[in-house]
């Protein structure tokens, strides 16, 4: 009998964060690295996507706003329909300045994660995510979530007007 209840408390104590507060807890589905996939886990986070249209030379691109800043997301290593990373860019033009600050650039990729660069121009930041084998939609969120945050961050270091 006590071994019994023993098995019995076990199992329950083990099942128990599962339905926790009487509900079943959610289910984590891992996605495949497709664009679809990918656009398809950018809406549920909340934004909205615009697929740009296919072209035989460019890797797959959708483009979503937030907070005033164009974020264009590429996908890249494609094969069969399926990719291997998924690359969110932002840029800022600088054309009319004489010279882009590289000391800013170096000093940002010394410290963050994100890449930035400056380019004909223009300043941008780049984050990428390894999405071949798949990904979940919690994982583009907080991805994109970090990278927004540091599109801001970087912001606020750029050159004033």
């Amino acid at each position: 009998m006590t071994r019994t209840l023993l098995a019995a408390t076990l199992l329950l104590s083990f099942a128990a964060p599962a339905v926790a507060g009487g509900a079943a807890a959610p289910v984590t589905q891992v996605q495949p690295g497709t664009p679809a996939a990918v656009m398809a886990a950018l809406k549920a986070a909340g934004y909205k996507v615009t697929m740009e249209p296919a072209q035989a030379d460019r890797d797959p691109t959708m483009t979503f706003t937030s907070g005033g800043h164009e974020v264009q997301v590429w996908l890249s290593s494609c094969k069969n329909g399926v990719c291997s990373r998924a690359t969110a860019s932002t840029s800022w033009d600088y054309s009319d300045a004489e010279d882009l600050d590289t000391g800013l650039v170096n000093e940002w990729n010394s410290t963050y994660y994100t890449q930035a660069y400056a380019y004909e121009g223009s300043y941008y930041l780049d984050s990428t995510l390894a999405i071949r084998g798949g990904f979940t939609q919690a994982t583009v969120k907080a991805w994109i979530a970090d990278y927004l945050d540091d599109v801001s961050a970087f912001e606020d270091e750029l050159p004033g007007d």
